[in-house]
């Protein structure tokens, strides 16, 4: 992930703690989707990330 990141413009010294985030929300919210019963955990982590990356990727 950390090599997609980079690939696509996101600074390479940022990328790969934003790749653990990455990763970690997505395992977190899932976890929450299970004990919730529902996807709305992964729905809001979903939008949170995609903001986060698109801001990683237009620094």
């Amino acid at each position: 992930m950390t090599e997609a990141l980079t690939a696509h413009g996101a600074d390479p010294d940022r990328a790969p703690g934003l790749a653990a985030l990455i990763v970690a929300s997505v395992e977190g919210a899932i976890a929450m989707c299970r004990a919730k019963r529902g996807v709305e955990p992964l729905d809001q982590v979903a939008r949170q990330l995609e903001t986060l990356i698109a801001d990683a990727l237009d620094a």
